[in-house]
């Protein structure tokens, strides 16, 4: 009756809350939780100096800081624990850190902390807190940061005693943060009790301390910082110690190494150290697995002494190669390898570095150079590093803190794929042309790319074949089970030589390389990497063989190098574009390696998920059984590259009660989550499943405070043996569950389930499933990975001005044999939630119908209706047919006739097609459908049902890719209304006209990867608008030292071809000649004759990393083009953009976007069309709405004639409308009366030729045609 109370304590306030409501319960305890709470666990000592110059007030004011900074803090043995120190002409401890272990008693004893008075020995405190705070006996913790806050307002009585003091203090691994109060305490002293210059502060007098509190705190807790910072890794730094450098200047560098340390999770499951320096020898400061906590290490680094010598590098890099990484040094196989190397000159043996260099680089770690001050030598670092994309340079070592980020994230940019399965296939070309040095490039190429790999019949599998007349393997899939042997392989491929036979190496590779037999495994997902210098020599049965590879699910992914490469036929062999690559020569294949290895690795493309597993450990499961639904749940982790921006694991446990485990940003990647997967405990109990659910529901797909995306699937995967102790709560859980979108698979183990509650618990059918024991769990892997991998459909955002447009909407119904009755009234649902959304009228959206199976059927003019309560009630009395599937003759309809019965002009005109199959002729279906593409202001939306369509097909049919819908079965319907509205609400590029002329920067700044990277911005761009003489046209220019035109608005009439023309698109180098890009546009692109329409708004979106080279000239130009009334956008790439200059590009400051290099570019494309689309907006042309009605419910029989006139004369009579069954509504005399309205009880006679082909008058028999029989 009264229900259970909970209490949550805050120090002294008491807050109650009656568990009826658990959910508000709940998220008052995250919110308490949250906000005292520190993500570091610490060990933290407040130094407070108590001398006679701060009075007694002021050193209230201290106590009164600490406490209310010990308030942010969650306090306990397991989090943070904090003591005080006191001095003055002596030192007194207050209190240790085990002394207190909740928030209220540490408050309370800070309060009683007494003020001494005395002069300021600093360095005593300083010692005391070295020799006796951080002890074990004190509380102090080896796994937790030791943290030292000292707070004085006076220079200390022995400055050097103090200094010495402090560097004893760093050297013990302490972060030390100083505060300064008042002007009494000088800069220089506060640097050196503090860690570094970040960690020192300083306010001008004690009531300023609260402005810097969360200051003190963030520096305290100091969380590493990166999202990579919890992956495994194995990091060397590899220091210059040479004479050069200088003793302040290696002190500086050591700093810079400790800052790095302290931004990552140390430990040998996380991230290992070590430190090699470097002068006339090589000093092994400490290995990898020689300390295993961050204060160890920092430690460690405190220590490393200055050696001088002159600058032996290639003997430090040939350590690193030898040494560094061995098992008994501590390198891991499943980690990734980093190497930092920093030097502030050029070695003193170059040819024995570059040498060195490369042995390292086939090593295969990754490898960061940076160069310090003016004496570093540009070519020799990018020599040691990886590639360019890897080196930095700093003006001095005071700068080096500037590299801090972009370094980490470097360093993060490595193991993407570690712990990815897949299997993967290299197809190098050993033809004539490419030359033995060439082709050892190439194997050198695949030997540092498979090193980036764990390698293993349970990870990644790699195989090799060339080709040259003929394909000849060179090992298999399973050859090799390890990366040396695979490594060694690569050594001993033979160079062949002969013709240019691309053909028969992808059908060697599509029959032989990804067999089982040869290693493949099934559900892995396969890949396929093909290398050439040139064109093939048979380039048809090239495309031939490439398009029966791309009918498997192998990936093919091409490289050209070279000028001899033939773009377009690489992209035939790709599986799409951006699985294409082209290279200037050899040397530059590294500058892909990266990009390669992201298209390799994406196992499910773009898509990403959030998966929480919600496993039952209740007493019937049994450890042994329960422990293997844990391996289940491993068997889907190792599938993927787990990671924030890949595939999120989280998993909860329920019994009597829901147990977390870990939640999405727990773990990062793929090996942590697979450690703490060895250790789930089981709980036994009884078996509320609801509790499971609601755990679920409350901390996974909610909110993002557990690191749930927006944009990722939302996948719920329930596991459990028996029926819920309360199945009409688990009922409930699983529909507030299923109301926030998330898809919630239901498995079920064994006899003892209950059937109709695994259907309850799941939000569809589909994702119910049964198996007979826990043996059989990874029978349903497949489907799972399905799931996971499906790309995300969330509900659009809808444009608020989304139906206050007018629209003429027409709906074409696949009435035919395979649909059935039931599976018919479905689409008719679907049709009318569909109107229910929109004022139905003839001054707002009008919607008209037709079935279609072996004949087209009107079954409702689009100006027949004018509210939805009238349609909605019309569509349910729509009848089915039952035939063949003439979808040909449903789009030639919708263009002859559909639009000319009630259609208004100047409107959009959006056609939705809903077939279950694939139609009668496919190539009389693509004729048509081009032809009703063709008609200005149309639209055409494709929804496929079930597993019968043809993806190509509806690709056909539809406007563009955008426009295409699949969905699994006709139940599902339902979940992509929003998105069909959205489709059809989207109206850039189709009511308007826009000509649209891209200035694509291809100087020599950037690589010819950020080129690509340029070309792929507008191939996504061109792909999502209608392309055509009727819609959205495209021109390009690209520009370096002089500019050049690739093609004009009026040379490509399709979106294929323009999509083709772009990926040929000439990479100029030279300098930024964007003033003349700009005049070439208005000189020449937009001109009449090269397509410019006067009806059409015109765009020009310039692309550059770099400032202009003549100033005067793009300014003059810019200028020119927006007097023309042009729409110019800019956008500026990197960091060497001059931000004045875009502003004076642009047509104003809404047209000027930012994006930090060009792999982000892809981020801001929504936001360039966007604006490009809101600017056509203002183009959209007067509607006028004609308010003749015709009030008729009595379908008429329909032919049409080709051409698309107003009100064509009916020659055919062979469309039929059957009449109405609603005897009750008048139906008024036909209006066209050469076209008899049919009797409903007649069985009318067919033609032997499909409707709407050329067939003479007299052509009627009498009886029906064996190609077309309709029941009707």
């Amino acid at each position: 009756m009264f229900g259970d109370f909970l209490f949550i304590s805050s120090s002294n306030n008491y807050s109650c809350f009656v568990l009826d409501n658990i959910e508000v319960v709940l998220n008052a305890m995250f919110l308490y939780l949250y906000f005292t709470d520190c993500p570091s666990k610490a060990d933290i000592v407040f130094v407070l100096d108590a001398s006679s110059s701060e009075g007694s007030t002021n050193f209230q004011k201290q106590l009164n800081f600490v406490r209310d900074f010990v308030s942010r803090f969650s306090v306990g043995s397991t989090r943070n624990q904090f003591s005080v120190v006191t001095f003055a002409s002596n030192v007194k401890n207050e209190f240790w850190l085990n002394e207190y272990s909740s928030s209220y008693s540490l408050r309370n004893a800070i309060t009683k902390v007494t003020y001494q008075q005395g002069t300021t020995n600093t360095h005593l405190a300083l010692d005391f807190v070295r020799q006796n705070s951080f002890l074990p006996a004190n509380g102090g913790r080896p796994d937790a940061e030791k943290v030292v806050i000292v707070l004085t307002d006076g220079q200390s009585t022995d400055p050097a005693k103090t200094k010495t003091a402090a560097e004893d203090l760093h050297l013990a691994g302490a972060q030390v943060i100083s505060v300064g109060i008042g002007s009494g305490i000088g800069s220089q002293e506060l640097e050196t009790i503090a860690s570094d210059k970040q960690h020192a502060f300083k306010v001008a007098n004690f009531d300023a301390l609260r402005t810097i509190e969360t200051q003190i705190q963030q520096a305290a807790c100091q969380p590493p910082s990166l999202v990579c910072s919890k992956k495994k890794a194995d990091i060397v730094f590899v220091l210059d110690a040479s004479s050069s450098i200088g003793t302040i200047d290696f002190q500086k560098q050591l700093d810079f190494v400790k800052n790095t340390v302290r931004q990552f999770n140390v430990g040998p499951s996380n991230t290992q150290f070590s430190v090699l320096s470097f002068s006339d020898q090589v000093y092994k400061e400490f290995k990898l697995n020689q300390y295993s906590t961050k204060t160890s290490v920092i430690s460690a680094i405190s220590k490393i002494k200055f050696h001088t010598g002159s600058t032996n590098t290639h003997l430090a890099l040939n350590q690193v190669t030898n040494d560094s990484f061995s098992i008994a040094n501590g390198g891991r196989q499943d980690a990734a390898q980093i190497v930092i190397f920093l030097t502030d000159g050029q070695s003193t043996y170059p040819p024995q570095t570059l040498q060195a260099a490369k042995n390292l680089h086939k090593a295969g770690p990754e490898v960061i150079a940076i160069g310090v001050g003016s004496g570093a030598n540009s070519n020799e670092l990018t020599q040691i590093a990886t590639d360019s994309n890897h080196v930095f340079q700093v003006a001095n070592f005071d700068a080096l803190a500037t590299l801090q980020t972009d370094l980490e994230k470097t360093a993060c940019k490595t193991n993407e794929c570690r712990g990815v399965k897949a299997d993967i296939v290299f197809l190098l070309d050993s033809s004539s042309s490419e030359g033995s040095t060439n082709f050892e490039t190439q194997l050198q190429f695949v030997s540092n790319f498979s090193s980036r790999f764990f390698i293993g019949p349970d990870a990644v599998q790699i195989g090799l074949a060339t080709f040259s007349n003929n394909p000849q393997n060179q090992f298999w899939l399973n050859t090799y089970s390890n990366l040396s042997d695979v490594l060694n392989a690569l050594q001993n491929v033979p160079y062949t030589q002969g013709g240019t036979n691309t053909a028969g190496a992808l059908s060697f590779a599509k029959n032989s390389s990804f067999t089982k037999a040869h290693g493949a495994r099934d559900g892995i997902p396969k890949v396929l990497i093909v290398m050439t210098d040139g064109q093939s020599q048979s380039p048809p049965d090239t495309a031939i063989q490439a398009k029966n590879l791309h009918k498997t699910d192998i990936k093919v992914i091409s490289i050209g190098i070279g000028s001899s490469v033939n773009k377009d036929e690489l992209i035939t062999i790709a599986t799409d574009p951006g699985h294409s690559f082209t290279v200037a020569n050899f040397s530059a294949l590294k500058d892909i390696a990266l990009e390669l290895e992201k298209q390799t690795c994406k196992v499910c493309g773009a898509a990403t998920a959030d998966v929480v597993f919600v496993l039952d450990a209740s007493s019937s499961e049994g450890s042994a059984n329960f422990q293997k639904q844990v391996d289940f749940v491993k068997d889907f982790v190792k599938r993927y590259q787990i990671g924030p921006n890949n595939i999120q694991v989280g998993l909860v446990t329920f019994s009597t009660y829901a147990s977390n485990q870990f939640y999405f940003n727990t773990y990062h990647d793929q090996a942590s989550v697979l450690n703490k997967l060895n250790s789930i405990p089981y709980n036994s109990g009884s078996t509320h499943t609801d509790k499971g659910l609601q755990y679920a529901r409350l901390f996974y797909v909610h909110g993002s405070s557990h690191g749930q995306r927006s944009t990722a699937n939302q996948i719920v995967v329930v596991l459990t043996d028996g029926q819920s102790t309360s199945p009409s709560a688990t009922t409930s859980q699983a529909k507030q569950l299923h109301a926030t979108g998330a898809s919630v698979f239901a498995i079920g183990i064994g006899s003892n389930v209950n059937t109709h509650e695994l259907q309850s618990i799941a939000d569809s059918p589909h994702h119910v499933y049964q198996v007979s024991g826990f043996d059989a769990l990874n029978g349903i892997q497949y489907e799972l990975n399905q799931a996971a991998c499906a790309m995300p459909t969330p509900p659009p955002t809808v444009d608020p001005e989304c139906g206050s447009q007018p629209a003429d909407i027409y709906f074409l119904l696949d009435s035919s044999g395979s649909v059935t009755t039931t599976n018919f009234k479905k689409q008719l649902q679907f049709v009318k939630d569909f109107a229910s959304q929109y004022v139905i009228g003839p001054a707002n959206i009008q919607i008209g119908l037709a079935t279609f199976s072996t004949s087209v059927h009107e079954r409702i003019r689009l100006d027949q209706y004018k509210s939805t309560n009238q349609l909605v009630a019309a569509i349910t009395s729509v009848y089915y047919d039952g035939g063949l599937t003439y979808t040909e003759d449903a789009l030639k309809y919708a263009r002859t006739t559909a639009f000319t019965h009630g259609g208004r002009p100047n409107v959009q005109k959006i056609v939705v097609v809903l077939t279950d199959g694939k139609s009668y002729s496919h190539t009389n279906t693509v004729t048509e459908a081009n032809k009703l593409k063709s008609m200005p202001g149309v639209k055409v939306i494709s929804i496929g049902i079930g597993s019968s369509v043809d993806r190509n097909e509806l690709l056909d049919i539809a406007s563009d890719s955008s426009h295409m819908f699949t969905v699994a079965g006709f139940n599902s319907l339902a979940a992509i209304k929003s998105e069909i509205s959205f489709a059809a609400c989207q109206s850039c590029g189709f009511v308007q006209r826009a000509d649209i002329i891209f200035a694509l920067d291809a100087s020599s700044s950037e690589s010819r990867v950020d080129f690509q990277n340029e070309l792929n911005f507008m191939s996504r761009f061109v792909n999502d608008l209608p392309v055509g003489p009727n819609n959205v046209q495209f021109g390009l220019v690209t520009f370096g030292s002089t500019a050049h035109n690739e093609f004009f608005l009026n040379q490509y009439g399709n979106k294929q071809s323009t999509l083709d023309a772009i990926q040929k698109a000439t990479y100029v180098t030279g300098t930024t000649a964007t003033g003349d890009a700009l005049q070439m546009i208005r000189q020449q692109h937009l001109l009449p004759s090269h397509g410019a329409r006067n009806s059409s708004k015109h765009f020009i979106i310039v692309l550059t990393d770099g400032a202009s080279t003549d100033k005067n000239l793009t300014a003059t130009q810019a200028a020119l083009l927006k007097q023309e009334n042009a729409v110019v956008i800019a956008i500026g790439v990197g960091s060497g953009i001059d931000k004045n200059e875009l502003n004076v590009i642009a047509t104003d400051s809404k047209h000027v976007f930012n994006t930090q290099d060009f792999i982000t570019l892809q981020q801001i494309q929504q936001e360039v069309k966007s604006a490009t689309c809101d600017a056509l907006k203002t183009t959209l042309p007067t509607t006028t709405i004609s308010t003749t009605t015709v009030a008729t419910t009595t379908p008429t029989t329909v032919t049409t004639a080709e051409p698309f006139i107003e009100t064509p004369a009916p020659t055919q009579p062979n469309i039929e409308t059957p009449a109405p069954t609603q005897p009750n509504i008048e139906t008024p005399a036909p209006t066209q009366p050469n076209i008899e309205t049919p009797d409903p009880n007649r069985e009318y006679p067919l033609t032997t030729t499909p409707p709407n082909r050329e067939t003479p008058a007299q052509a009627f028999p009498l009886t029906p045609s064996p190609g077309k029989n309709l029941i009707c």
